[in-house]
């Protein structure tokens, strides 16, 4: 028992660093898209009514700028799966 608590364990801390990698291959030609942008500034869009936590996560899951975040998370009526999705598909 104390073995499969063990391989779980490592298992479990292994597991975000590949799943936060993942993205950045397929958010690179996003990137691009986003240096020419410029509507995205943070101080431009209000947050009021979105849960923080809910930002932060597709910002570090779609790997996109907060402001991305908060008009993908709007546009899915604060639906994090939907905003996720919208953004790295």
């Amino acid at each position: 028992a104390q073995a499969q608590n063990a391989a779980a364990q490592q298992f479990n801390t292994a597991a975000p660093a590949s799943v936060t990698k993942a993205p950045d291959a397929a958010a690179a030609p996003a990137e691009a898209a986003d240096a020419g942008a410029g509507s995205d500034s943070d101080e431009d869009l209000d947050d009021s009514g979105l849960e923080s936590h809910d930002i932060e996560l597709v910002v570090s899951q779609a790997n996109v700028s907060r402001g991305k975040a908060i008009k993908a998370l709007r546009k899915n009526d604060g639906d994090v799966v939907n905003a996720i999705m919208e953004l790295t598909m």
